[in-house]
């Protein structure tokens, strides 16, 4: 874990290093002047005539007109040629913006769509012996209207070679419907045979709630790539399909493997 926050750490300072960094100091553009070749070719008819006058082509009234006929060719071809230089301003408030933003985003991004088992509550102790702790009243009885309850359990023969700290989801869907899990806890390997209620304070969403259903499978399934995604090589239980309206215990055994 701790290698992970040092990989993420280091990424959001790469990034940051790479967005900000032109912000607060950003470079200087030169735009030279585009007469560099005809600069070149005016020097050397400057060398020529300079020469015609050495060797007697050309005396001093001649070299003094071609001379000054040749200089001012140049500063009409040419212009100004003085290299003009753009320098963009520091933007530190954006910068500093995006110092803050982008660690907060990713944190939020992280823990909302890349952890969304994150959202799936855990069960510390069994469900039921919570509910037996809790004080009756009129909001808890309603919850405890529509709900499953039983135990879970590992067939002996898939018990070995399993890691205790596997994650454990007991969820209930529809039967008919849409397959999303209409309540959910996650519990590890380590604690079963394991004691589980659902109702609609384990449901994730508020518009699939276990008491919006008539009849429901509840599935115990061992996820060892810790996520709830179901994958080859998961063990997994089902129930035959049952009312959720807590009249009796749902015992499950998980005894398949997952093609």
């Amino acid at each position: 874990m701790l290698v992970f926050f040092a990989m993420v750490i280091l990424l959001l300072v790469m990034v940051l290093t790479f967005i900000v960094r032109p912000l607060m100091w950003p470079s200087v553009a030169v735009k030279a002047d585009d007469g560099t070749e005809k600069r070149e070719i005016f020097r050397q008819q400057f060398d020529e005539i300079e020469q015609d006058k050495i060797i007697g082509m050309l005396d001093t009234d001649q070299y003094n007109i071609a001379k000054t006929e040749l200089e001012r060719r140049m500063l009409d071809e040419l212009g100004s040629t003085e290299k003009v230089a753009a320098v963009a301003k520091p933007d530190v408030r954006l910068a500093f913006t995006l110092i803050v933003i982008i660690p907060i985003l990713a944190i939020y991004i992280y823990l909302v769509i890349g952890r969304p088992i994150a959202m799936i509550p855990v069960a510390d102790k069994p469900a039921v012996a919570q509910e037996a702790a809790m004080p009756a009243t009129p909001e808890t009885t309603q919850a405890s209207a529509a709900n499953i309850h039983g135990t879970i359990s590992l067939a002996p023969a898939l018990a070995s070679n399993i890691d205790p700290a596997a994650t454990v989801f007991i969820y209930a869907r529809a039967t008919q419907g849409a397959p999303m899990p209409l309540a959910i806890v996650r519990t590890t390997v380590k604690e079963l045979p394991y004691t589980y209620q659902l109702d609609d304070s384990t449901s994730l969403m508020t518009d699939l709630k276990l008491s919006n259903a008539s009849d429901v499978v509840v599935v115990a399934r061992i996820a060892k790539g810790g996520d709830a995604k179901a994958r080859a090589g998961d063990l997994q239980g089902v129930s035959a399909a049952v009312k959720p309206d807590g009249a009796s215990a749902v015992d499950i055994e998980i005894n398949q493997v997952l093609p």
